[in-house]
């Protein structure tokens, strides 16, 4: 807790202030984003549970190939091996997160669930339970000599959690972050508490506000940027041991990437609001016609991600019918080839005569 409990000597530099202002702006629109994106919502969202738990993993260096990871999403097959049960149950945690959002409590008893649920059968049982503080670690003034279990610093911590969350005195992604750091130092478990912390911060943030992680893949962020958020989560943990730890380069560091996550969010609703006056079906058409001569389904998701594999399905088999278009190969990672050439010379107008 030596973050948690240390707050109050912590000062916030003018420009994180500023940058509060910037995403507060944005996080103050959430219910009009939600509002607008309603109709895909669960679409976008099992988007971004497949993103978080393919990013995930790449982070974590989980073993499976990205064609195995695509049937173990799209098409629930069953695992082969532990890697694979991981995977399955990342997606369901993920959906789980967005889903529950709204009743979520951190609680101690939830830690634990998550750990379990993540990794049973996966670890031995004694990596799933709280483990004892050795001696050496009762020595440093600031874990209580008292404490026999981590679990017991882990109730602690979230009690200082929540009484913060609670009292409003702080910005909440930098209660957040105190809170991640505190977790992945005191290492409650035998192993992957750096996976279970930033489950933990992802769940954090949704939870609280920061609501554009439902659209826009929290997990995706971080690997995109790992270099950095390994060097700030380094930077924020010297001195830890002592009490003065300095949680700003973390805390910057995710207030830029939630800045930058709704800028994404703003250009998809605007794409978003344009795409609903017009036919699904004739506007994948219009993206397949730029696309390259060779193109895949996958090409078609990441520019339409709130639009549904039936629909995506329908088109191509419509495309395929009239001549326009057929497969190379069998299965959800065939690609496809264009069976037409489009004229791309750039039309020329004529000036207007406005004469009278």
């Amino acid at each position: 807790m030596n973050c948690m409990e240390n707050l109050r000597r912590s000062q916030i530099p003018n420009d994180i202030v500023m940058d509060y202002i910037t995403l507060y702006k944005s996080i103050g629109i959430n219910r009009n984003n939600h509002d607008t994106l309603i109709s895909d919502y669960d679409v976008m969202v099992r988007q971004t549970v497949r993103n978080d738990t393919y990013y995930f993993a790449k982070m974590f260096q989980i073993n499976v190939s990205d064609s195995r990871f695509k049937s173990l999403i799209y098409k629930n097959v069953k695992p082969k091996n532990k890697d694979e049960k991981l995977i399955l149950n990342l997606k369901s945690v993920f959906t789980k997160i967005h889903k529950e959002a709204s009743s979520f409590e951190l609680l101690v008893t939830e830690v634990q669930d998550l750990m379990k649920f993540l990794y049973n059968d996966i670890l031995i049982s004694s990596k799933l339970k709280f483990r004892k503080i050795e001696r050496k670690e009762r020595n440093i003034n600031l874990l209580n000599s008292k404490h026999t279990s981590t679990r017991e610093l882990i109730e602690r911590l979230i009690q200082l959690f929540n009484q913060e969350i609670k009292s409003s005195n702080y910005e909440v992604s930098y209660i957040i972050m105190n809170f991640y750091i505190d977790f992945i130092n005191i290492k409650p478990f035998c192993d992957k508490n750096r996976e279970i912390g930033l489950v933990l911060m992802y769940v954090l943030l949704v939870t609280n506000g920061f609501e554009v992680y439902e659209y826009i893949s929290f997990m995706q962020q971080i690997h995109k940027n790992k270099v950095v958020f390994d060097q700030v989560v380094l930077q924020s943990t010297f001195n830890w041991e002592i009490g003065y730890a300095q949680i700003i380069p973390l805390h910057q560091f995710i207030i830029n990437i939630s800045i930058d996550s709704y800028q994404i969010l703003n250009y998809l609703v605007r794409d978003y609001e344009f795409d609903k006056q017009l036919n699904k079906s004739n506007n994948i058409e219009n993206t397949i016609n730029k696309l390259d001569d060779t193109f895949s389904k996958d090409d078609i998701r990441n520019i339409h991600p709130y639009i549904s594999d039936s629909t995506i399905n329908r088109t191509l088999k419509r495309l395929r019918e009239d001549g326009k278009i057929r497969p190379l190969g069998k299965g959800r990672s065939a690609k496809w080839i264009k069976l037409y050439k489009l004229n791309n010379e750039k039309l020329r107008f004529e000036q207007l005569d406005l004469n009278i």
